[in-house]
């Protein structure tokens, strides 16, 4: 081999060699803030299509933070499978049925690293499905982002002799609509037995429900109220004995109820608001109901859960406008908000699309209603007749609070932050006979 030959091979290696350092400090040098997220499994998850880390209710979610500036501060927001956006602290703070609560700031500070470590707990009021964990710095203005799947603990009962069984009060059925009472019957536990009852929702969030204790025989009954807020589908009522360990299934379905539109009022939905600033504000334009007349709003969320709205009076022409908040802890999806004049009965509704935004959420219109839905959350402010009043508020911290209404169709006093709006029949000592 030549000299020629031998300089020429050795400056290729030189260049490649100082290639390989160059790339070396430029990918060290480049490193992008990340968000590592551990839990005690993994899982596939909908929204990436990949595999996740995952977790199941009642558990602890791990947080690992990188790349940040040097003890800033780190604003964490998880979102979840429907589209909610919490903070953490409000996320510990869930109901299961409303899950309205104020959005609470959470502080977490970086190290001097601008490394972070923090643990979570994951509630059974946390649906089943695939979330997304965001931090953001607010001095650096990084964000980082991971995913995490919460899974359900059903449980799978054992050989036992115990039985439950669900129904419709009304109808002896195994499936109801909005407003019914269901009859909870178990039988063959154990004699003065406590029994822990649950309700798992559609959505795999659980509602407590007061423990029952059972008779001489060991049997118990109560009741459950589905009210207008509750998601509509397949519901599992769980009994498990205290000392027995007898554990049963009873599936139950809610129904949507529904509302048929009458006489020749208008309701349109607009959005932007063209006198309120803030992102995911809409306009709501009720025309043609009576003079004068009282006018119920309500509005179908997209799980069929139906939220109350502040009552607006017509105006002589009975025309009425009104502007709704609809912020990031709310699901998004089709929505639908249904006006009855009291006095005229005309019903009509209007529907919208709610998709993530620049702001909290975007609101798009739906140009064809739905010709028959269920009765359909939060109105800021209304130009009532007085052009004042303010039925339901939103404060600086994102707080709701709500004066009574003029009255409308729902009532939402018993789930709003109550995570189980039920009824117990009153109780019977075992030397009684209860049955």
């Amino acid at each position: 081999m030549d000299h020629n030959s031998l300089l020429r091979r050795f400056a290729l290696v030189f260049t490649l060699g100082i290639a390989l350092v160059a790339l070396f400090f430029v990918t060290n040098s480049s490193a992008a803030p990340a968000y590592i997220v551990h839990g005690a499994t993994t899982a596939s998850c909908s929204k990436t299509k990949h595999d996740a880390q995952a977790g199941y209710q009642n558990g602890i979610v791990g947080s690992e933070l990188h790349g940040y500036w040097r003890g800033e501060h780190v604003t964490v927001s998880f979102e979840f499978p429907d589209g909610r956006l919490f903070s953490g602290t409000a996320a510990e703070l869930l109901d299961g049925v409303v899950d309205m609560p104020p959005n609470y700031a959470t502080d977490y500070f970086a190290n001097p690293g601008g490394d972070l470590y923090f643990e979570h707990p994951i509630t059974n009021k946390w649906p089943f499905g695939c979330y997304t964990f965001f931090a953001h710095g607010d001095s650096s203005n990084q964000t980082a982002v991971g995913n995490f799947v919460v899974l359900g603990q059903l449980g799978v009962p054992g050989p036992n002799p115990a039985t439950l069984n669900v129904w419709n009060n009304g109808t002896s059925d195994s499936f109801a609509i909005h407003d019914s009472l269901v009859m909870i019957h178990g039988a063959n536990f154990r004699p003065d037995e406590g029994v822990s009852i649950w309700v798992t929702q559609p959505n795999g969030t659980v509602i407590d429900y007061p423990q029952q204790i059972t008779s001489n025989t060991g049997s118990f009954e109560s009741t459950f109220q589905f009210t207008s807020v509750h998601q509509t589908g397949r519901y599992t009522f769980t009994a498990l004995g205290i000392s027995s360990g007898y554990q049963v299934f009873a599936p139950f379905e809610l129904r949507p109820g529904s509302s048929t539109p009458s006489g020749w009022a208008t309701l349109r939905v607009a959005y932007p608001s063209t006198n309120v600033a803030s992102p995911g504000v809409c306009e709501i334009v009720g025309s043609l109901f009576a003079p004068n007349e009282r006018i119920d709003l309500w509005m179908t969320l997209p799980g069929n859960g139906v939220r109350d709205l502040p009552s607006q009076m017509g105006d002589d022409n009975g025309n009425f406008f009104a502007t709704i908040a609809l912020d990031e802890r709310l699901p998004l999806g089709h929505y639908s908000i249904t006006a009855k004049g009291a006095n005229s009965g005309r019903l009509v509704i209007s529907s919208f699309d709610v998709f993530p935004g620049v702001g909290p959420i975007e609101v798009v219109p739906t140009d064809t209603p739905p010709s028959d839905v269920p009765p359909s959350p939060a109105v800021v402010d209304s130009n009532t007749a007085a052009g004042t009043s303010s039925d339901l508020t939103v404060s600086g911290d994102g707080a709701i609070t709500s004066d009574p209404t003029l009255g409308g169709p729902t009532n939402i006093d018993g789930a709003q932050n109550n995570a189980g709006p039920e009824v117990t029949l009153p109780f019977r000592s075992a030397g009684m006979g209860n049955p």
